[in-house]
């Protein structure tokens, strides 16, 4: 206890005094002609730099009956060019003793790099070409197909909860595709042609469509002659491409359980999907404040269902709230209950509806408003500390449709927050139940 009151106290302290994300990360920013929007975050502790290039598209963005192929494109992009053939990406980044991945969501695509800072123009040099030059044969069509399938098969077919995520999701979302896995349906993945995949990286892939962030110990001023060489020539698209996905219909009060029974579930849990708007939607102030709800209902330290049926009930492992406010496009609101005892689970729900309940009824305090608000400038603080952390909320932000702008007034709009305006949202989202729950049994294998 006396941890958690002096805990309380260094993160008040934190939040009476209210960075930018401009005099947090001490970034600079600027585009290119050709429309590259550019993001440098000098960061001296280390003589490493963390190379980032994020494209504004994602697996929602695929075509009709070709689901996942943004994923697939990405696989694609380590398979060479003219200048640098084959696997020469991973063999030199290897070489040099950095580290190099990529990953897709269903809003962007992203390539990174960590490296010593004396290799950034070779890192800078391969990434650009590819941006422009990959080259895609029908031979790493089909050769690559079969490894995604693999891939599918080991992280979704092979996990219940994997598959049980997916279903929910299809039932959450009857048009949006959202409701579409990221890495696609393995009937779609079949029917891939190197022309589809070569036209999405046509329309798609292009300095106009992209975000490059670099962190880490570089000088700013000799940093921008580099980027200028080895990304500035390259042409533009000739229209900045535009996400044309369906808006997702009213449910009008339809709602559906979706249920998972397997020997191979590690332990039993249920989550609800509650329907939410996004800062797109319903503007950054409001997205500020569902987050706030997110941490008094469902952090694990101070929030009430943690504390309710963790701490005091002791029915569950864990009970956690999550907002997605973040996406391009409006998703969910989740809360998450893991009854210690399977036998539990419907009590478990019960007790978190409710604290729901109760909260709907009665509001907050302004001690747990006051909380949430200190823990989200602690968590800015430390987000310095870490390179990929500062690209990556960079990155992931602008990536979605965030400005610069947006990002700088974000926890200043954070503390300008009411406790009235917390209820309000909570009313709202909560009080038509959720569209969707979802459960986990683990089974005696027979």
């Amino acid at each position: 206890m006396k941890y958690k009151i002096i805990t309380v106290l260094i993160l008040t302290l934190l939040a009476s005094r209210v960075l930018s994300a401009k005099e947090h990360f001490n970034y600079q920013a600027y585009e290119l002609e050709n429309g590259l929007q550019v993001v440098i975050i000098p960061n001296a502790r280390a003589p490493v730099v963390y190379h980032s290039l994020w494209y504004k598209v994602g697996s929602a963005d695929s075509p009709a009956l070709k689901s996942g192929i943004a994923h697939f494109l990405e696989h694609l992009m380590f398979k060479g060019t003219a200048n640098f053939p084959k696997d020469t990406f991973k063999r030199t980044i290897n070489d040099l003793g950095g580290e190099q991945n990529a990953n897709t969501s269903w809003d962007r695509t992203v390539y990174f790099v960590t490296i010593a800072k004396e290799h950034l123009p070779v890192v800078m040099e391969m990434e650009a070409d590819r941006m422009q030059n990959l080259l895609i044969t029908e031979e790493d069509v089909i050769k690559e197909k079969e490894v995604v399938l693999q891939e599918r098969r080991s992280t979704v077919d092979a996990k219940p909860e994997a598959r049980l995520f997916e279903a929910a999701n299809a039932s959450f979302f009857w048009e949006h595709p959202y409701g579409k896995p990221i890495i696609g349906y393995e009937e779609e993945i079949h029917q891939y042609t190197q022309a589809d995949t070569f036209n999405f990286y046509k329309n798609w892939y292009g300095p106009n469509n992209a975000i490059l962030v670099i962190a880490g110990d570089v000088n700013v001023e000799a940093l921008k002659p580099l980027i200028q060489r080895y990304y500035g020539h390259i042409p533009s698209s000739v229209a900045k491409p535009v996400r044309h996905r369906a808006v997702e219909p009213t449910h009008r009060g339809a709602t559906a359980k979706v249920e998972m029974h397997d020997p191979q579930i590690g332990a039993s849990f249920f989550q609800r999907l509650y329907s939410a708007p996004n800062f797109r939607q319903a503007g950054i102030h409001q997205e500020a404040v569902l987050t706030l709800l997110q941490d008094i209902l469902g952090d694990g330290t101070f929030g009430r269902l943690s504390k309710a049926l963790v701490e005091n009930q002791k029915l569950a492992h864990f009970a956690a709230a999550g907002y997605t406010g973040y996406y391009y496009d409006p998703y969910s609101f989740t809360i998450t209950g893991a009854p210690i005892n399977t036998a539990d689970m419907l009590l478990v729900e019960a007790s978190v509806e409710a604290e729901v309940r109760r909260l709907i009824a009665e509001g907050i305090t302004q001690k747990e408003l006051d909380t949430a608000k200190a823990q989200w400038t602690y968590e800015s603080q430390y987000r310095r500390d870490s390179l990929n952390g500062i690209a990556n909320y960079f990155g992931e932000n602008l990536s979605v449709g965030y400005t610069l702008a947006d990002l700088d007034k974000w926890l200043a709009s954070i503390q300008q927050i009411t406790t009235q305006e917390v209820w309000s949202a909570a009313k709202s989202i909560l009080s038509a139940g959720p569209l969707v729950t979802l459960y986990t049994y683990p089974t005696v294998q027979k």
